[in-house]
């Protein structure tokens, strides 16, 4: 079992090494090649279409919250205007 040491030590080891360019380009390079994976990219889009469809959601709330409020602001401007 790590300690909260060690994962403290690891964690500083880790930006030491990667504060190296010659590391970030070696890590540049494996996630290009990582990211060409076939089971990498369908977990990539898996992931972008439920998004898409959370966002759609999302879009549709507000311009119903937009709607309402239209229609309350409209009732209020027309009360207001026959007082």
């Amino acid at each position: 079992m790590r300690t909260e040491q060690d994962i403290k030590n690891r964690k500083a080891a880790t930006r030491r090494y990667y504060s190296l360019e010659k590391n970030k380009e070696q890590k540049r390079n494996y996630m290009k090649a990582y990211a060409k994976r076939d089971y990498v990219k369908a977990r990539v889009h898996e992931y972008y279409i439920v998004n898409k469809m959370r966002w759609g959601e999302i879009t549709k709330a507000k311009e119903q919250d937009n709607e309402l409020l239209n229609a309350e602001n409209t009732e209020r401007f027309i009360n207001d205007a026959q007082q």
